[in-house]
């Protein structure tokens, strides 16, 4: 059946409120003309259901219901704005060719979702988590109502533009800006806190900027800078930061800041 057909079916079975998690980027090879439901279930106090994407001999599998972590290696994120792990093999690093389940696994009002394959990648699987539609998706911790609406994140810019654009507003106490520079999970998870933290910062001067690599349709930037002034902590006066923005409303906003650049999960 359709995809269309496939997700209609599910909503139209699980009982109201039950989180459907339903892709927006596949990757190409993948047919949304031949999608199975594999398992659907109605009960109201453990609901599930198994969708599969196919592509000859490969698949994506989309579950809700109890689903293990994969032991080996791990990557820490959020999906529908929740804390959400990928899991695979430490073999995939040597051996990335041989089928080995990688999953990616969050929890939604106490419902286990995950995203699984035996042969795409796990930066697939991050590209597929990252944009899945999110309708129904959980309330943020932090509600945040956005009053600078492209003060830092421009409609049409590039993902080195909204990086500049931050490192220019520290030391500016423009919280509300600084803020529109971050995707909305990101400040669901955090705060405005880390408007106000960057905002009162000493200012900034750039270095450089650059796009390092992709992960998961993602761009990390790699930004280094010089402060005014020592700001104290684990800063330091002359900072590198690697930056993973995406997309939201058209707009390139940052979804993490790490110390050290993320490549491509196999």
């Amino acid at each position: 059946m359709s995809e269309a057909q496939a997700w209609a079916e599910v909503r139209a079975s699980v009982p109201q409120g039950t989180p459907v998690a339903v892709p927006v980027w596949l990757p190409a090879t993948l047919d949304r003309d031949h999608v199975e439901i594999r398992e659907l279930r109605a009960d109201p106090a453990d609901p599930r259901y198994t969708v599969a994407y196919l592509a000859g001999a490969r698949e994506i599998v989309f579950v809700l219901g109890q689903m293990p972590n994969i032991a080996g290696s791990g990557y820490g994120m959020r999906v529908r704005g929740v804390p959400a792990t990928l899991t695979f093999p430490i073999s995939l690093w040597s051996d990335a060719a041989t089928p080995a389940t990688r999953r990616v696994r969050w929890i939604e009002g106490g419902r286990v979702l995950s995203i699984s394959s035996d042969t795409f990648t796990g930066d697939d699987l991050l590209h597929v988590a990252w944009s899945l539609d999110a309708t129904g998706q959980p309330a943020p911790a932090n509600p945040y109502t956005r009053t600078a609406e492209g003060a830092c994140a421009k409609v049409g810019g590039v993902p080195e533009a909204t990086v500049r654009a931050l490192l220019a507003l520290s030391g500016r106490h423009q919280r509300d800006a600084v803020l529109d520079c971050f995707a909305s999970e990101y400040i669901g998870e955090y705060g405005v806190g880390v408007g106000t933290m960057w905002a009162d910062l000493p200012h900034a001067t750039l270095s450089d900027t650059k796009q390092v690599s992709v992960t998961g349709g993602r761009p990390i930037i790699q930004a280094s800078w010089a402060f005014a002034t020592d700001p104290g902590g684990a800063w330091g006066d002359r900072p590198t930061r690697f930056f993973d923005l995406g997309l939201e409303s058209g707009r390139w906003r940052i979804h993490a800041i790490n110390s050290a650049p993320v490549g491509p999960p196999p």
